[in-house]
């Protein structure tokens, strides 16, 4: 199974579809019985004839309904089973690590998806409606509405409007999509690399002697209408505080949850730091540096241009008022800050050199936030800057981002599992206990993160 189930819900599914197939049966083989005299006739009010003509109609219907339920009960029993094995299998710490997520796990990144089968559904619609008026469409819904030419004409242009911008915005998401595998395939090409490029950063093979023990809070903020906060300065933001330096991680095909981010009350409290995406290289820059020659020099190759690329970042704090927010993923976000915010720098990397990058973010970072939402073990990437975090950053730093529909249960135990596996020289490693902050937060629900970021002051002191 591709994800895990909910012994609950499967039970009472197959209670419901069985009381559906013993109920239509019944009835089903009431009139049917009816129909053949095994039952004595029925008078209500005036006596029913057998051979009234819907019974044979009745009888069939609902015995094919009764057939329907059956066969979705013994699905809907089915998988009540495989619910109560997966059940089983998770209180195995190994065996669960192995287990899918609930089907809601992947709402975010089914938000995020632009995918092949809108283009093709638009591109059907449109094909139909063409058959239709070169069959004589126009006549056809005049006679059926009996108007006016002028009327007939203004439907037909009108819906044709309508399609054609359907089939124009499909076409954009997935040229879209098009371009990042462009830019994807050019970020794995060695021709783009270093010549000597420093040692890549690798996972460390050597686990710590002393593990403590890790516990996990989760919190689900709510949306709080906060007074007196200040202005953001370079110097205090809206708590009041010294701004944060914040690494951000997350997933890349993860658009809806990047956009909610920013949009909420991070950059408020601190400058943002980010790796860009492939979705987040417009046309127009991709196509200049192919024509200047430049396609190396879009990614970071190495530490000294990773450095020169922090050392260059704008420090002053955007205005209060409307604002874009580029270069973050296939579309621009624009936000509205109320008390001003700080800006957002995002970083292109070459795959040959994005783990060395993530070691510099977090040797450079106040706090660490990684949306998991939508993470499933088979996410390499962010897989590996959960342990990299684990390994290099103090957890009490650390912020976990999860949306409302993500299985709590499977990423508490990929995130225990990484746990386990703490490199020896982590300042995590020692005895005692530690404490990871977990935070829910729904899809859209970008103005609960001031409580969360709130919060988070308070547990740091």
């Amino acid at each position: 199974m591709r994800v895990r189930l909910d012994p609950g819900v499967e039970a009472e599914a197959a209670r419901g579809n069985i009381i559906g197939a013993l109920y239509t049966g019944s009835v089903a083989s009431v009139v049917y019985a009816y129909m053949s005299g095994v039952i004595p006739k029925v008078t209500v009010v005036y006596e029913i004839p057998r051979n009234f003509e819907l019974f044979p109609w009745m009888a069939g219907v609902l015995g094919a309904a009764a057939v329907c339920f059956a066969v979705a009960a013994v699905v809907r029993v089915t998988r009540w089973q495989l619910a109560l094995a997966q059940r089983r299998r998770a209180r195995d710490p190994q065996q669960a690590l192995l287990l899918p997520p609930s089907a809601s796990h992947s709402e975010a990144l089914r938000r995020s998806k632009p995918d092949y089968a809108t283009f093709l559904k638009s591109l059907l619609v449109i094909a139909a409606y063409c058959a239709i008026l070169v069959a004589g469409g126009a006549p056809v819904v005049k006679e059926i509405t009996n108007a006016s030419d002028e009327a007939v004409q203004f439907t037909v242009l009108a819906v044709t409007a309508v399609l054609l911008g359907v089939l124009v915005v499909a076409a954009l998401r997935m040229w879209r999509r098009l371009l990042a595998r462009d830019v994807r395939k050019l970020s794995q090409d060695a021709s783009f690399a270093e010549m000597m490029p420093p040692t890549t950063a690798t996972l460390s093979r050597y686990r710590a002697t002393a593990i403590p023990e890790l516990k996990l809070t989760f919190y689900a903020p709510q949306r709080v209408w906060y007074t007196g906060l200040s202005q953001v300065t370079a110097e205090r933001n809206v708590f009041g505080r010294p701004p944060w330096r914040i690494a951000y991680f997350r997933l890349f095909e993860n658009e809806v949850r990047v956009r909610d981010f920013v949009k909420g009350a991070f950059r408020e409290c601190g400058y943002v730091h980010l790796l860009r995406s492939a979705a987040s290289v417009g046309r127009a820059e991709l196509v200049r540096a192919r024509q200047t020659g430049t396609v190396g020099q879009l990614f970071i190759t190495s530490d000294h241009r990773m450095t020169s690329a922090l050392y260059h970042q704008p420090t002053e704090p955007l205005s209060k008022g409307r604002h874009p927010i580029m270069s973050i993923g296939s579309k621009t976000v624009r936000v509205r800050d109320r008390k001003g915010s700080y800006p957002v720098a995002t970083y292109l990397c070459h795959g040959s050199y994005w783990q060395r990058a993530v070691d510099i973010l977090l040797s450079r970072s106040d706090i660490v936030v990684i949306d998991l939402s939508g993470f499933r073990r088979e996410n390499a990437g962010t897989g590996y800057e959960l342990q990299r975090v684990i390994d290099r950053f103090p957890i009490r730093q650390v912020i976990l981002l999860a949306d409302t529909g993500s299985d709590t249960a499977y990423l508490e135990t990929q995130i225990r599992h990484a746990w386990s596996m703490m490199a020896h020289d982590s300042p995590n490693a020692g005895t005692g206990s530690r404490h990871l902050l977990v935070s829910t937060i729904p899809i859209g629900g970008a103005r609960a993160t001031r409580q969360l970021l709130a919060y988070m002051y308070q547990r740091l002191g």
